[in-house]
């Protein structure tokens, strides 16, 4: 009965260093994704909602002295003056609005963020865990196979 014939181990040691090299990226990535996970909630529920506290801040104190000067030209019956802070006064409550309703979308997407992120970075962690498991067992497996075939190859000799 004829042996087989092991021509090129170089292809399959060539493959096995890919994997390795593919594994070590992939892995690498996974912790950067992991890490943009960490880095976003953190960003959501403290620098973001501080970021508008302050803002609304000084948007309300703009406000409030702006309604201040509107009360005085009212006073003093400057009737140009009274339309021009009219209309700033006008523009400081709008704006005051938009920070309203971003802080009401910031306060939501950080209540949603474990049911619609983490659901997904879970997905991440599970291929994190076949690469460190199953495709770990491949690298090994493949380097017993080499190992194997090259013996096999070389006359038994090991």
């Amino acid at each position: 009965m004829p042996g087989a014939h092991v021509t090129n181990l170089e292809s399959l040691e060539r493959f096995r260093s890919s994997l390795v090299l593919f594994l070590e990226r992939a892995g690498l990535i996974l912790d950067e994704v992991g890490e943009e996970v960490k880095r976003t909630r953190i960003w959501l529920q403290s620098e973001q909602r501080m970021k508008l506290a302050l803002e609304m801040k000084r948007v309300h104190r703009e406000l409030e002295t702006l309604e201040s000067e509107l009360f005085s030209a009212r006073l003093s019956d400057l009737a140009q003056k009274k339309t021009g802070l009219q209309m700033l006064v006008n523009q400081k409550r709008r704006e005051t609005h938009e920070l309203e309703n971003t802080q009401r979308k910031v306060a939501a997407w950080s209540r949603n963020f474990d049911s619609s992120v983490e659901t997904e970075a879970r997905k991440v962690e599970k291929l994190r865990h076949h690469l460190d498991t199953d495709m770990v067992r491949a690298v090994t497996f493949l380097k017993e196979a080499i190992r194997q075939l090259d013996a096999y190859s070389s006359g038994g000799q090991s």
